[in-house]
């Protein structure tokens, strides 16, 4: 973007000594005002953040030039030009960039192997995401032997009015997370509680999905994290505590459990709906892990 203002600089400058060279007759300080009018038309006023052509309003319904009238006029419309290029065409294009799709390529395409911190860090250098984003939500559906079939999370990087919502999506088929980023200002506070990325990737990587298991084996899972703090006093879903490579039960007496929650889902073979919609592969059994 600093290439692109230092260009509409000298594109302005430009254009202003040729709107100055075509007036129409000798007028005293008519540089002064050339400069003048395209401020003018250029003038920004905001309300409630929308940028309005104030100068140029005023222009038109204020301002009758009685000599050189087309080189003010030009001015003054060059003013507009700028003041659109500023407002519409440059927030466009750098929003543009800002949110186009980028790959980074992942450590393994299995659940049992992939190297979650140091995936999550690869993304976090190339994106440039702050070190501090927090966790919103993870998903990831996965095969008995660990083969990924979707693996998503949401991560944002809380800055005030300068918050990023990051999207990451894995695709098992190129191997590579697609990240896209979108500026969402001061709705990003509200996750500043959540968890940090990094302390979630960490802890997985510690226990190792392999370990969070069910009683049974299944076809497949899902293993899902909400990025909250909870308090969970349901003494009828299973529940357990991780402490670095261990896990341990949370007996009824321990209740309520409080931390972060992993939720694991087994899943058994994909049935055909009833409705004839597809096919679908319910949740048979599910379990808690707290950190």
């Amino acid at each position: 973007m600093l290439i692109m203002s230092i260009l509409l600089t000298i594109i302005l400058i430009v254009l202003l000594v040729f709107i100055y060279k075509k007036r129409e007759e000798p007028e005293t300080k008519l540089g002064w005002k050339v400069v003048g009018y395209f401020w003018l038309g250029a003038f920004t006023f905001k309300a409630n953040e929308i940028p309005l052509p104030l100068g140029f309003l005023l222009f038109l319904l204020v301002f009758r030039p009685t000599t050189n009238v087309k080189t003010k006029n030009r001015s003054a419309y060059l003013g507009l030009m700028f003041f659109l290029a500023l407002n519409v065409i440059f927030p466009a294009v750098e929003k543009e960039l800002f949110e186009r799709p980028r790959d980074v390529v992942a450590a393994s395409n299995n659940m049992f192997q992939v190297d979650f911190t140091n995936d999550w860090m690869k993304i976090r250098d190339q994106i440039k995401i702050d070190e501090h984003a927090r966790l919103v939500y993870f998903k990831a559906h996965y095969q008995k032997n660990g083969q990924i079939d979707r693996l998503y999370y949401y991560v944002v990087s809380v800055s005030g009015k300068d918050s990023v919502y990051y999207d990451i999506n894995f695709s098992a088929d190129t191997n590579r997370y697609t990240i896209r980023a979108e500026k969402i200002g001061v709705k990003g506070i509200k996750y500043v509680e959540f968890v940090e990325a990094s302390r979630f990737f960490e802890v997985l990587d510690e226990v190792s999905p392999r370990n969070l298991s069910l009683e049974q084996p299944f076809e497949g899972y899902t293993l899902r994290f909400d990025g909250e703090w909870i308090t969970d006093a349901d003494e009828y879903q299973q529940k357990y505590v991780i402490l670095g490579k261990e896990i341990k039960p949370i007996t009824s007496d321990q209740l309520p459990a409080e931390g972060y929650s992993i939720h694991l889902c087994g899943k058994g073979k994909p049935y055909e709906l009833p409705t004839g919609f597809g096919v679908s592969n319910r949740c048979e059994a599910s379990v808690d892990f707290f950190f």
